[in-house]
């Protein structure tokens, strides 16, 4: 199978100020997955076979990142 890239982007909302723990979760899920990566300022890039890709995509969604419920208001 071809290599692809695929271009992660993880948007931590949280009621606290410091994301910073939510975003290592994130790429630490990355790391246990063995696949090659590098995070960059807009996007985290990751190279390998396109299904192996979308499994460490789909855990993204499903693992370690709680939801924070959130409230809309119209202006």
């Amino acid at each position: 199978m071809p290599i692809s890239n695929v271009g992660l982007q993880i948007l931590p909302f949280s009621k606290e100020k410091d994301t910073y723990g939510l975003v290592d979760e994130a790429i630490k899920v990355i790391q246990d997955s063995g696949v090659k990566y590098e995070v960059t300022a807009l996007e985290t890039i990751l190279e390998g076979e396109l299904d192996e890709l979308l499994d460490v995509v789909k855990k993204q969604s499903t693992q370690r990142l709680k939801p924070v419920p959130m409230k809309l208001r119209r202006k």
